[in-house]
């Protein structure tokens, strides 16, 4: 199943889920129905009769209907009304993406630099992990306050997603370990878990108002908060207790099918993600081991925050005590998930873990010494000295590529990809993996892997940097020059990856700032190469969506963006080595619903501000015209079976735009 097949499963699992959460909301409008028709009157009432001009003639009493739609059409209006506010009102508060979702269940972004051990480990493999997968690295964060074993990822796209993690996870596990639960949440950022999961919380939550309120009225009562008049005080308590009554337990009665629907939608993805995290990791012993250790530590991935209910559905293990026999479990029993990843598991759930006691500057950990005391700072060097010496990939100028095997390896977890991520960043001079770490040294290196190699053209550049970030930024980017010059070409984009965290902190005077300091150093030698162009429009993509992730769909047919497709296809022709026709052919056949609608547009009719156009109408499309979209360009530029290391920057630049993950073409294409 690729990453296509993956969103499409998701997208039609959010669709059962509105039509089984529909079906909750209508037994609570029926149940509240019930409780009217008792509370006004039941079988007996009192009413008028009228005469045929519409006019009371006396008064009457009789047999109420089992179905009265005035008061059906109220209690309905009524409920609709409480549960859309309700479900609108904690979309509000998750929409700003994943770092809000970790901020409500007490969640610290982790400083990106940092010298903690534990916490540059977890920026490490959230590292690794993002340029393997090609998306952009995600915020970080750590719940200080929660000892038990847990982590999730938020947010609703890739541009905002966010990965958390437990105290207790980041103290108990090892580095494998830590790996294979960062990849089982990665996962579920690349099979478009994320979205639905907020989704779920939102009608969840709009379900439980109406219990809330209930409640509310019964503990105002009990506490004496509601006054009443003298006279009619001995029959206004019985009614308000009588309606808290009802509103609760109308409103836990659907709350209670909601959570059923939740945690059986919770409990089918997690298996396929425990199973991804042993596909990208090849070792079947991290996520084997973080369960065991969860299943071994008295807490578990018990959580102590009061928000952490909301979201259970979000967590890699239950995060509270599973009620009514385990109909709320939001996860398979850890024992299943253990044997579905080890086969051979003996039952033993952990070995007690090697003593790390940060506070005290002590540490036995394996392979240094043994019980040998160390400083945390002298632990990190160490273990930063004892990684893989992997040489960075040195590809061909141009390399073998499968048009096809590319577009299935689009979100795809594999060794082969998690590897090459790992000798990309280590090639990565150490200097500029520390600037990007904050927003102005990340400004910085993006402005730097601008600069021209003409020295004319560099002064200028420079000139332009110290005109809008001034004269410290101008001073910096001279320091980096050094570093920049051995940066592997390869790396340049995973660079910019690892500078999205801090970019991302930018308020919007910033951003414009930055965007328009973009703008002038790519232009400031009256031509834009392949390499500026994908930068530029990577960056202020992933930036803008990170900004305003809500991004709506407004096309689904291909005819409505056909002219759209026929500009990036041209430009793509153009720019590869093959005759332009037949590379233009090549990719023009993968579309056969717009067969006779594509013909290969001159140069100046596709030059790079009509491809920035196309690309941002395609960017709204559905995820099938995304997909086609992709395959076209990819046998255009793969039309004579190799692809250089400018189009591969092209590509990845129109993945990225999409909103879609690409991992380095140097692994993906092969084949």
């Amino acid at each position: 199943m690729d990453f296509f097949e993956a969103q499409d499963r998701a997208r039609r699992r959010s669709k059962r889920l509105v039509f089984l959460f529909v079906l909750a909301v209508l037994g609570t409008i029926v149940a509240g129905y019930a409780a009217a028709w008792f509370a006004v009157g039941g079988l007996e009432y009192q009413g008028f009769a009228r005469d045929r001009h519409g006019q009371r003639q006396y008064r009457t009493s009789g047999t109420r209907p089992l179905f009265d739609p005035k008061l059906f059409l109220g209690v309905a209006g009524t409920t609709l009304a409480v549960v859309s506010l309700a479900s609108l009102y904690k979309w509000s508060k998750m929409r700003h993406g994943g770092a809000a979702v970790a901020e409500m269940v007490g969640g610290r972004r982790v400083d990106p630099k940092t010298r903690d051990f534990r916490e540059r480990q977890l920026l490490n493999v959230v590292e690794e992990m993002a340029i393997a997968s090609g998306i952009p690295m995600p915020a970080v964060f750590i719940l200080d306050g929660e000892p038990g074993l847990n982590a999730f990822a938020a947010g609703l796209t890739t541009a905002d997603a966010a990965v958390a993690v437990t105290r207790g996870t980041l103290d108990k596990l090892t580095r494998d370990e830590l790996q294979g639960v960062v990849a089982h949440e990665f996962s579920h950022i690349l099979n478009g878990d994320m979205r639905l999961n907020v989704r779920i919380t939102a009608i969840v939550f709009g379900i439980l108002v109406i219990g809330l309120i209930g409640r509310g009225i019964l503990r105002a009562l009990f506490r004496g908060r509601v006054r009443t008049s003298g006279k009619k005080k001995g029959g206004e308590i019985p009614v308000l207790l009588a309606i808290g009554l009802a509103l609760m337990i109308i409103g836990y009665i659907g709350y209670f099918f909601g959570r059923l629907i939740q945690a059986a939608v919770s409990r089918q993805r997690e298996f396929l993600a425990d199973a991804s995290a042993v596909q990208f990791t090849r070792n079947p012993l991290g996520i084997g081991g973080a369960l065991k250790k969860i299943g071994g530590y008295a807490l578990g991935g018990t959580m102590l925050n009061n928000h952490a209910g909301e979201i259970g559905h979000f967590f890699i293990a239950q995060a509270f005590k599973s009620n009514f026999g385990g109909l709320w479990a939001t996860h398979p029993p850890l024992d299943q998930r253990i044997k579905a990843v080890e086969p051979s598991w003996d039952g033993k759930l952990f070995d007690p873990p090697a003593v790390v006691d940060i506070n005290n500057e002590s540490f036995a950990t394996a392979g240094f010494g043994g019980g040998t005391r160390h400083t945390p700072e002298e632990t990190f060097r160490r273990v930063q000295e004892a990684q893989p010496d992997l040489p960075p990939p040195r590809p061909p100028a141009r390399m073998a590529f499968a048009p096809a095997k590319a577009v299935v390896d689009i979100g795809a977890l594999t060794d082969s990809h998690f590897r090459h991520a790992q000798a990309l960043i280590q090639s990565i001079p150490e200097r500029l993996r520390e600037a990007v770490r904050d927003a102005a040294g990340a400004q910085v290196v993006v402005f730097g892997l601008l600069l021209n190699g003409d020295k004319t053209a560099r002064d200028a550049q420079q000139i332009i940097v110290e005109k809008h970030a001034g004269a410290e930024a101008s001073a910096q980017l001279a320091g980096y020059r050094s570093a920049l010059s051995v940066l592997h070409p390869d790396a340049r984009l995973s660079l910019l990856q690892l500078a999205l965290p801090a970019l991302r902190e930018l308020d919007a005077a910033g951003l414009d700032r930055f965007a328009t300091t973009l703008d002038e150093l790519v232009h400031a030698d009256a031509q834009v190469t392949p390499f500026e162009y994908a930068l530029q429009k990577m960056l202020l993509s992933q930036l803008r969506l990170a900004q305003s992730p809500n991004r709506t769909l407004q096309f689904d047919s291909f005819p409505a963006v056909a002219n759209d497709i026929n500009t990036v296809l041209s430009a793509l022709a153009h720019f590869s080595p093959t005759e332009s026709t037949r590379a233009f052919a090549a990719g023009a056949t993968q579309l056969p619903l717009l067969a006779g609608r594509l013909t290969l547009m001159e140069p100046a009719a596709c030059g790079l501000e009509r491809v920035d156009a196309a690309l941002d109408k395609l960017a709204v499309c559905s995820l099938a015209i995304k997909k086609r979209l992709l395959i076209a360009a990819a046998h255009v530029i793969g039309s004579d079976g190799t692809i250089s290391p400018e189009e591969g920057e092209l590509y990845r630049a129109l993945v990225a735009t999409l909103d879609l993950p690409m991992p380095q073409l140097g692994t993906a294409a092969a084949g």
